[in-house]
């Protein structure tokens, strides 16, 4: 394991210091990690929390059963899940490529 001694200070707005612990969370890594990883060239990939695929495997859980008593009713249940896992995955994916909402650096 690394020593790591040597300290960096940088100054943001409060506003810029939510996004970054934000996008930070939503790697999994903590806010150190995740400026190092950022400043030495790498691009961690968002991670969806455990709970998000549960609430999806459950929503999906009662889209079969609602489809029983109304099958077109179902599928648009299952039309909206996929869309709320594509643009939770596609935009979290996204997120660390577009640097503009943290004023415009990267």
């Amino acid at each position: 394991m690394r020593k790591r001694e040597a300290g960096i200070n940088v100054r943001v707005t409060p506003a810029e210091k939510r996004r970054i612990e934000q996008r930070a969370s939503h790697t999994g890594l903590t806010l150190s990690e995740y400026l190092r990883r950022r400043a030495l060239g790498y691009a961690p990939k968002f991670h969806p929390p455990r709970e998000f695929f549960s609430l999806l495997a459950y929503l999906e859980n009662l889209t079969d059963q609602l489809e029983q008593y109304d099958p077109p009713l179902a599928k648009e249940y299952r039309y909206c899940a996929e869309q709320i896992k594509e643009i939770v995955l596609w935009k979290g994916e996204d997120a660390d490529r577009n640097d503009e909402d943290l004023g415009g650096a990267g």
